[in-house]
């Protein structure tokens, strides 16, 4: 199993969230309990000072799963019972923002339940017999020299992280360590993260990452563990400002369309105007650009050529030509025309047809009509 698959499976059981009793999740349960009830005897007490009184424990697992990324949330959320979907994605639509001091504190609770349903062993264990052995001093040096990097791997913590988490720990390390840790990471987080750069900062570590040749052990251990007290003393999570039903939609893009299909199923009947502001998220114009060519001439075969004008007035160069593809060069110049006649068009009218045009898509997506090159791609080989 992959490391982040372990990772995962750790926060899942820790999280408690496949076997937690309702009476367990009241939120007005009595103060006298100072835990709630999970799985395999694990507790996740409560913090008497960050939001513990104001928020339930749905509301909690909302925000570390958008503290936590897209990706591994959609890998949790099917695991979900039906009624924990129906609370929980409810409150993930609803964030706007997690303070950085609350969400230090979520990932913190979270990240303690998987230490402690970790089984015995590893460095502390080690360390313990060795203390109890030789002393602290001495269990400190042999330590050194035998597990160098008691984390893992050199910046192996950071291999999670989404890029710009990693820029914004490295932005005031000198270049030559921005190099150490970057070339330790996986290419893409590498590339998201020097993207980010200015240019001249961009210049200097990729030519250090050209230039980098053995490190000395000693130096990666301490920058190891400078940066690994960096990161536990951050605040540079994505926290700051969230866009609850933009990351609830780019969650259910990373499920299977079943999954998908249950849950907006589930929030069309409990919150209709959820529902469907979701539905019009999850088919975007990046979503029609990269769909089948087929599907698209069928419905433009339905549209006059003032329909088909409204539609693609004001979209992307690329919308533009993805639609002009899909109609004979003759068409194509009388859409252009009324295109022309009919400007400036109202924008209202402009989203109606559009609207409709991505429901007719979306339908066709749901019956497996349609497929999305880039987001299908593990439904088909």
């Amino acid at each position: 199993m992959k490391e982040n698959d372990n990772r995962l499976n750790a926060y899942m059981k820790s999280a408690g969230l496949l076997k937690v009793t309702e009476d367990s999740l009241n939120e007005n349960n009595s103060d006298s309990q100072s835990y709630i009830k999970l799985p395999s005897n694990i507790r996740l007490e409560k913090n008497e000072n960050v939001n513990s009184e104001k928020d339930s424990i749905y509301r909690r697992v909302a925000k570390f799963l958008l503290l936590i990324g897209i990706d591994e949330a959609a890998k949790i959320i099917p695991h979900l019972t039906p009624e924990q979907t129906e609370k929980i994605i409810p409150e993930i639509a609803s964030i706007r923002s997690v303070d950085p001091d609350e969400a230090n504190v979520i990932l913190a609770e979270f990240e303690n339940l998987v230490q402690r349903s970790r089984e015995d062993g590893g460095v502390s264990t080690a360390k313990t017999i060795l203390v109890k052995a030789f002393g602290e001093e001495r269990a400190n040096e042999m330590l050194q020299k035998t597990v160098p990097f008691p984390n893992g791997k050199p910046f192996d913590y950071m291999q999670e992280m989404e890029g710009e988490r990693v820029f914004f720990l490295l932005k005031e390390e000198s270049s030559a360590v921005q190099a150490l840790v970057l070339s330790h990471l996986k290419p893409k987080v590498a590339a998201d993260v020097i993207n980010q750069m200015e240019l001249s900062a961009k210049t200097e570590v990729v030519r250090r990452l050209a230039t980098l040749k053995k490190i000395d052990p000693e130096v990666l251990r301490r920058v190891d563990q400078a940066m690994s007290e960096k990161v536990k003393n951050s605040n540079t999570s994505k926290s700051d400002s969230i866009d609850g039903r933009g990351a609830l939609a780019d969650i259910l893009k990373k499920m299977s369309p079943e999954s998908e299909k249950n849950i907006l199923s589930m929030l069309s009947d409990t919150d209709p105007e959820l529902g469907v502001d979701l539905r019009q998220r999850l088919f975007t114009v990046d979503d029609v650009i990269n769909c089948d060519d087929r599907v698209i001439q069928e419905k433009l075969h339905q549209m006059s050529e003032i329909e088909i004008a409204y539609l693609i007035a004001g979209k992307s160069q690329d919308f533009r030509e993805k639609i002009f593809k899909n109609i004979s060069k003759g068409r194509g110049d009388m859409v252009l025309e009324e295109e022309n006649l009919h400007k400036p068009m109202l924008k209202k009218d402009c989203d109606a047809i559009t609207t409709e045009f991505f429901s007719f898509l979306r339908r066709k997506w749901e019956k497996g009509e349609l497929r999305i090159i880039g987001r299908d791609d593990e439904q088909y080989v």
